[in-house]
């Protein structure tokens, strides 16, 4: 089974803030209207492996994937519910 790309190692995503961006331009979700998503959502050390990044032309792969455990930075009590 292939690897997901994840917003974790590419080299196009970005914050701005309290949004992630593609830095490309391609939405990363369609709920929002300016195709961001919630920057919680790093936070909490998802997975951010989104389906428009998996056939990406312009993915540019940082380096190896941020192991799970490396990822967010709130511990689980401080995570705001939503």
């Amino acid at each position: 089974m292939k690897k997901k790309r994840t917003l974790y190692e590419c080299a196009h995503a970005g914050a701005h803030g309290k949004r992630i961006f593609c830095r490309r331009g391609f939405p990363l979700s369609d709920k929002a209207g300016n195709g961001g998503i919630d920057i919680i959502r790093l936070a909490r050390g998802e997975p951010l492996a989104l389906d428009v990044c998996q056939a990406c032309l312009d993915f540019n792969r940082l380096g190896p994937a941020v192991p799970d455990g490396e990822r967010g930075w709130l511990k689980k009590k401080e995570v705001p519910k939503r």
